[in-house]
Parts: structure tokens; sequence; C-alpha cells
């Protein structure tokens, strides 16, 4: 075992300082997960030519002992770089990766306990280094310099360990909880990418950290998902911007829409500089107020490398007006997504209900029943009924009138025709529209060849479905059922009576097709 003095300075007292820095927890533990998968990615190669193609990244909070330890299995450090992660003025060589300040394992150690000490060994080298930080100690006897233990290893072990002690930073259940979730946003590609693990440990208790990527909505035949890739001057700089934006998919649909997870994930590096549940960035030029439809349902991961961060690495530093022209450059590429998150589901559905493309769906759909309707008309299907005379009678008249109420009319017509028996062929012609109506069948026109009318789907009785796209069809095909069925039953009378089952026993026969 050898020891060797590093001067730490500028004096060592600067660490009690770092304790009161506006961290929040889950930032200050990602300083130590930023270290140990930068540790990896930089030298995934040397790692791969000894077969290791993953990184375990391992948190544990010991309450009762009130320690928290960081243990990584990634490449870990030799001398030179062991004393730069310790030393306070010390810089890091790699400024273009995620430790490019190379004050994170120091700033995030000392805010949270008194004393914290490091341990690291590189793949295929004999040398094990540790040191410990203790800061009530060097702040008392104003000592400026550390001992670096170094002891003989394997060639084969490799990573560092991270042991705070005498927390000044408890975690509770419910900080624990927000910590998991936040690192799991903010190492989101990591973790899908398989190369990196995760793990809490609290107390018993372990938590494997995943993300589930959030789904784009599905509408019209279109998944509203955009890739996003331009460059923008500011103040003589390019800034290059990529990524994606696109609509949640709704909660009722399966999906996660909602306020917290709607907004913008702000990546650097592949990491989240600014986002995940609840802290997504929404931009009021975008967003506009909190609780708008917009704020529920836009979002996106944006990759801002050129742009700089903060030193805590929780934000980025654009108060000189490059956030304003970020937002400006950014709007006016995504503007059909962001008109299009102002709709509310209702006026989507009512949207939708109306289009169309549900009316050429609803044709496509219905089409082969009013086919199979002339069939049974026309013989090449048997219609068994029985039928009694009674005096004439148009049945259901309060359904079948016409509405001069203000309303939403489809311009999509339907036409269906059906051989009402071996020579009679009426065309039925149908559309849909939106009426404050207490009336469900609006009969325009009513002839022996052409029956013309609307189906309010903003009736009492049929709203709750007919916004359905699968519901659509079930109501246009019982609608033809019945009007064909009274038509064939006006047909059918001789003597201008109506048999009194007869337009019930024609649509039990009509409606049976539905099924088949």
């Amino acid at each position: 075992m050898e020891n060797e003095e590093l001067d730490i300075r500028p004096e060592a007292g600067i660490l009690g300082v770092f304790s009161r820095l506006s961290y929040k927890a889950w930032y200050a533990i990602a300083e130590f997960v930023d270290n140990s998968t930068q540790s990896f990615f930089s030298n995934e190669e040397k790692l791969r030519n000894d077969n290791i193609n993953q990184v375990h990244v391992q948190i544990k909070y010991l309450q009762n002992e009130n320690e928290l330890i960081i243990i990584d299995d990634a490449y870990g450090m030799e001398i030179e770089d062991f004393k730069r992660a310790v030393k306070l003025d010390s810089k890091s060589d790699h400024p273009d990766t995620r430790n490019e300040f190379g004050m994170g394992l120091k700033t995030a150690a000392s805010w949270f306990g008194e004393i914290w000490s490091v341990e690291s060994t590189q793949l295929n080298s004999e040398n094990k280094y540790y040191t410990e930080v203790n800061i009530p100690l060097l702040r008392e006897k104003k000592i400026n310099s550390v001992k670096i233990q170094k002891d003989l290893c394997s060639k084969s072990e490799h990573g560092t360990i991270i042991h705070i002690k005498n927390l000044t930073k408890q975690i509770s259940p419910k900080t624990h909880a927000k910590i998991c979730t936040l690192l799991e946003s903010m190492y989101r590609r990591d973790l899908e990418s398989g190369k990196v693990t995760i793990e809490f440990i609290t107390g018993n208790s372990s938590k494997p950290l995943s993300f589930k990527p959030y789904e784009p909505l599905s509408y019209k035949g279109e998944v509203w998902k955009k890739n996003i890739d331009f460059t923008f001057e500011f103040k003589k700089k390019n800034y290059k911007v990529k990524g994606f934006v696109g609509i949640l998919k709704d909660r009722k649909s399966g999906g996660k829409g909602s306020f917290d997870s709607a907004g913008f994930a702000l990546f650097r590096r592949n990491r989240v500089i600014v986002g995940g549940e609840g802290l997504n960035y929404k931009p009021y030029d975008i967003f506009g107020e909190a609780q708008s439809p917009i704020s529920h349902k836009l979002y996106g991961e944006i990759d801002l490398d050129d742009f700089p961060v903060n030193q805590a690495k929780d934000g980025f530093v654009w108060d000189n007006g490059l956030e304003e022209e970020f937002i400006k450059s950014l709007e006016k590429r995504i503007d059909k997504y962001i008109e299009f998150a102002k709709k509310t589901i209702k006026e989507r559905n009512d949207e939708n209900v109306l289009s169309e493309e549900t009316s050429n769906n609803t044709l496509e759909k219905v089409q082969p029943y009013a086919e199979k309707i002339s069939a049974i008309n026309t013989g090449h299907i048997n219609l068994s009924s029985s039928q009694t005379k009674t005096s004439e009678q148009e049945l259901f008249d309060e359904y079948i009138v016409e509405s001069n109420k203000e309303e939403k009319i489809s311009d999509s017509f339907r036409t269906y025709e059906i051989m009402m028996n071996q020579v009679q062929k009426t065309t039925f012609k149908i559309s849909w529209k939106q009426a404050d109506s207490t009336n469900w069948i609006d009969v325009k026109k009513d002839s022996d060849d052409l029956v013309e009318l609307y189906i309010n789907i903003n009736h009492q009785f049929f709203k709750p479905f007919s916004k359905n796209p699968d519901f659509q069809p079930i109501i246009e095909k019982f609608v033809i059922a019945f009007m064909a069925a009274e038509k064939k039953a006006k047909l059918a009378s001789s003597d201008g009576k109506i048999p009194s089952k007869s337009i019930r026993n024609f649509l039990n026969e009509f409606l049976s097709v539905v099924g088949e």
C-alpha cells in the first residue's frame, strides 16, 4: 500500500459551501450517473474488447446508517483522472462530454453529506485508488490536502465506488419515488439502448429503472409524430436543433396524454437537461396558459447539443435572447401540430364524425349489408314470416320528421341501391348531421324510387356511441334496415292496409344479416 498527499486547493473549506447549492436530489445523483455512463461510453471499445457491453449503476440509500453509496462497473480511473475528480480547481479534459465541467462529483457529494470517499480502478490496471474527504475535519484543522491510498488489485477489476456519510439531505419515500421517475426520464435513451442499467436500492427494496416511451396519437390514418432537424443563427453562431414533436395518445385509448406527460424533454448529449414527468419544457409562446389543451397533448424530444448549460446541468444558459430565438424558430416549424393540439377531444370527434374519410369508411362497411337486403327482397335469400292485417299506419313517425333548427350537416352522402322486390329498386341516400333535436332520423325525400335522409348523431340516445368509429356503421345499418322494412311493408300493401307485424318482421329479417 502506498500513500500520496494531494493538494486540493483552493481552500478545502469551500466544500462546505456546496451544501448550500440549490440542487435537487435527482440532479445531484445524476452527477454521479453522468460520470459512470460517460466513463462507459468514452471507453466502450476498450470494454468491448474484454467482452463488456453494459454498465451497471447501483444507487444505495442506507437510511439507518445515514449513508448514500453509488457503485458502477464502468471503465474506472487511473491516477491522473482520479486526482482530477477530487481536486477542487481541476477542470475536465473532455468538455464535449456529460462531465464537461469536472465538478459534478465534488459538488454533488459535498451537497449530500459531510464525509465522502472515492474508490476506483481502471480496467486492466493493477492499481486501485482510494481517498476520503472529511469536510468538517478539513475546515476545523484548515487542511487543504487529502491522502490518496494506492493498493494492488486484479486487472479484471474495474469501476468506481462513491460513499457519502453523515448525510445532510434525507431521501423520503416521496423523494425516492420522484428520483426514480426523473432518472428514468433523464437517462431514457441509455436505458432503452440496453447498454446501461440503473438500480436504486433502499432498505430491502430494489427498483431497476426503466422508461416506456410515450405513444403518439393515430388519427385519420396519420401517426401524429414528426421529426425535426434545423439550424438557426444567433449572434453569428449556428445552433442545431433536432428530435421530434408529436401529439400524445389519449388516455382513453391507453396512452399517457396528460399535463405531466406533455411538453418537451430537452436533451444534451443524449441526457435530459430539462424535462421529466411534470417538469417538461412548456414555453408560453407555444403552449399558452398552464391548463390549455396544448399543455395536455403536445410533446417531444429535442436535442440541443450546441446550447450551453449551467454547472448543475438542470437548465440552459440562454437568457441573452437565445431561448426566444429557439422558440421562434421551432414554433413556425410545428404550427400544424400546435393548431391540432388546441382542439379538445370533443372538437376532434365532432370534426371526425362528419368527415369524408369517416363517410367513406362507413360506406365500405355498410354497402355489403344493403346488398344482402336486396338479396332477401328478390328471393335470393328466403324470407319467412307470418303476417296479419291491420289498419294502415305510419310507425315511428315521431322520429321521421323535418327539422328547421340550426345544425351541422355533412356534405358526404352515401348511396345504397336496394331491390325492394323483383321489379322495384329504391335508392337510399344517407348522411349525418349534428342537430339539437329529439329526432334521430330526418327524412328529406321519400318516394318509391328515392329515400334521402339524415341521421342525427346528436340525438340523446345515440350520442354516447355515435362518435365511436366502430359504432357508426352499426347505426347506419339499423337505419337502412328500419327504412327498408317500412318501405317494403308499404309496397307489399295492396289495399292500403299494412299488416301489424309486417314492419317488425321485415326489420328482423334485415337485421339478421348484420351478424353474418
